[in-house]
């Protein structure tokens, strides 16, 4: 089991093995099947843009960029897809960590992927103060990238994303590892309250949008919940990841939001 250092600063080391818990589930974190070299480029192009945003540090509202959340406005526009492509293209970065966390608490397609669905996770640790981030934080296949599963279904999930618990956990994982890139992948806006919760912590917003599926009226509605619930959403915060393009162009395209 990876464990989580007490120390700040200690790299990715904070999530070494620990002798006892060696029997832990990995994750297993597959690249999306899409064209590689074109697809590879567009999530290269995103993940500069983010990278110079995270250089650019905290915003003014003390939100770390290097928390990014990732949503749409409706169900099965492919935000999963997008996380574990986005995380994929930031492993090429030297020295990178990355953290997944499903936290689509109606859909936890990210546990199902990694294989996941059935272990402690996120939910879990938000309710019980005697877990530890580590009983929370699994290995996957690939090196470097870890994985919190969405936990045990709660009706009380919107009250615990919310909670003061959920801003200490992230804090917590960046104060292991300053580089530490943390991705969570939400549900959607228009569909589930915990999204705006998790909107409050994220330095960056993706929300993925797919052609011929989105409709222009859900996307502007969300945009205006993130803002005035989560904001202020701006250029500065928030782009539009364009999906399900034709085989003509790019699967995935990317734009600032105007």
């Amino acid at each position: 089991m990876p464990a989580a250092a007490t120390r700040p600063g200690e790299g990715v080391t904070a999530l070494r093995p620990r002798p006892s818990d060696v029997v832990k589930r990995v994750g297993s974190v597959a690249t999306p099947h899409f064209d590689e070299s074109r697809t590879r480029e567009e999530f290269r192009a995103v993940k500069r843009h983010m990278l110079t945003r995270m250089q650019a540090g905290p915003n003014e509202a003390g939100l770390d960029p290097k928390t990014i959340l990732i949503t749409s406005a409706s169900p099965g526009e492919g935000k999963t897809t997008v996380t574990l492509g986005l995380a994929m293209s930031f492993m090429f970065e030297r020295g990178c960590s990355v953290v997944l966390i499903d936290a689509d608490m109606r859909s936890p397609e990210l546990s199902r992927r990694m294989g996941l669905s059935d272990e402690a996770g996120l939910l879990d640790y938000l309710e019980d103060d005697s877990l530890e981030i580590a009983d929370i934080v699994y290995p996957t296949s690939v090196p470097g990238v870890f994985a919190v599963p969405s936990g045990h279904p709660r009706i009380i999930a919107p009250e615990l994303i919310a909670s003061e618990r959920m801003r200490e956990f992230l804090n917590t994982l960046h104060a292991q590892d300053p580089d530490r890139i943390v991705i969570m992948d939400s549900g959607s806006v228009l569909a589930s309250s915990e999204t705006i919760s998790l909107a409050g912590h994220a330095g960056q917003i993706l929300l993925v949008t797919a052609k011929g599926q989105s409709r222009r009226a859900d996307i502007d509605d969300s945009l205006g919940i993130l803002h005035r619930q989560a904001g202020p959403i701006d250029e500065s915060r928030v782009a539009i990841i364009f999906n399900k393009t034709d085989r003509s162009e790019s699967p995935v395209r990317y734009s600032q939001r105007q």
